[in-house]
């Protein structure tokens, strides 16, 4: 009797938190930047389906997604040896992207790829799994560009799964499909019939999805869910051959008029979890300044000794671009150390001018 009542009082909590994320997040639909795409027409379905025997199939293993081509790769939301889902940019055999794909083919790859299925596995990063359970097929994946919104339907209800594996399923469903150009929703159902409730959890869920749904949710101590707001930051992991990979994690905060602010000083604090996640901005690193302008975020960063002839990390830089993009939804950012912008990272870019979210996240080894 009394676990039956624990069990009610959690889900109700995790009910509630569902429910405010897309009230209180501020990665919510400004979250991201807008992204546009005109009306496209879907290619013949040879064509489609040969697409996706060519990306199911490939085995490929040393070619990486190229930044400037974007298009031959896509980006799905796996779930690392942790626990976390972080997005890995998955390579297009030949031919993938080159038959003219549409927005809705592409959509319809990367589930092929966010899908169990023991054919694939070895083809996944090393150390990473996929989500949607082995069999769950989708039936229709429909985009509507004037409302930027992917509709998936799915042929069977959602069963077998625990509730973190259904919490996990819906953040990588979410998360994957607003990667593409043009999708900023996601609505997803089930013959026909939207998804109103995770079996269970018995988690409450909107018809519409936004990632102020949020992924790999965590709570700041002392921070009661019904005063928190959302702020979506990016920490660093590795895998077990050592290679670097960013994980996104939406963190319950105290509400503050300042979000981008609140999202900073978060960042600076570092990951709840030491043991997973690493801090990425160095130490003794302070936020003096920052502001949103137009199509830009401005941050002044501040580090005691630092001289222009100095480094930054790489991994600092790219964490830092990609949390304020994703709170603010800007195209780019300016950053500019102890009031200079005349540096160079260790993969020795510049940071003389504002720096674009990079096209393609997390390409590791296959």
């Amino acid at each position: 009797m009394n676990h039956k009542l624990g069990r009610r009082w959690r889900n109700r909590l995790w009910a509630v938190m569902v429910l405010l994320l897309p009230l209180l997040s501020a990665c919510g639909a400004a979250g991201t930047a807008h992204r546009t795409t005109d009306p496209i027409d879907a290619p013949p379905p040879q064509v489609e389906e040969s697409m996706l025997q060519q990306s199911a199939a490939s085995t490929d293993t040393a070619a990486a997604p190229d930044p400037a081509n974007p298009e031959d790769s896509v980006t799905v939301y796996l779930r690392d040896r942790n626990g976390y889902l972080a997005p890995m940019t998955m390579h297009l055999s030949s031919g993938g992207s080159s038959a003219g794909g549409t927005t809705e083919a592409m959509a319809k790859i990367a589930l092929i790829w966010l899908t169990q299925d023991p054919s694939r596995s070895e083809q996944l990063p090393a150390g990473f799994t996929a989500v949607v359970p082995e069999g769950m097929t989708a039936d229709t994946v429909k985009l509507d560009t004037q409302s930027h919104t992917l509709s998936i339907d799915f042929a069977a209800p959602l069963a077998g799964m625990t509730a973190s594996q259904e919490r996990k399923m819906m953040e990588a469903l979410v998360w994957t499909m607003t990667e593409f150009p043009g999708i900023d929703k996601v609505r997803l159902s089930v013959a026909g019939k939207p998804i109103r409730m995770l079996p269970s959890s018995e988690q409450p869920v909107d018809e519409v999805l936004t990632r102020g749904f949020g992924i790999n949710l965590e709570q700041a101590n002392g921070v009661p869910m019904t005063r928190s707001m959302a702020v979506t930051l990016y920490f660093a992991a590795r895998s077990d051959s050592g290679d670097g990979y960013f994980v996104p994690v939406t963190r319950l905060i105290a509400r503050s008029a300042d979000r981008m602010g609140a999202a900073l000083d978060e960042l600076v604090k570092g990951p709840e979890d030491k043991q997973a996640l690493h801090a990425v901005l160095m130490p003794g690193v302070t936020v003096e300044k920052h502001s949103h302008v137009a199509d830009t975020v401005n941050v002044s960063l501040h580090e005691d000794g630092w001289a222009p002839e100095s480094t930054v990390p790489s991994e600092m830089m790219d964490a830092l671009v990609l949390t304020m993009t994703e709170m603010t939804g800007a195209p780019q950012v300016k950053v500019t150390m102890n009031g200079n912008d005349s540096f160079l990272d260790s993969d020795e870019r510049s940071y003389d001018h504002p720096v674009t979210r990079p096209a393609v996240v997390n390409v590791l080894k296959r």
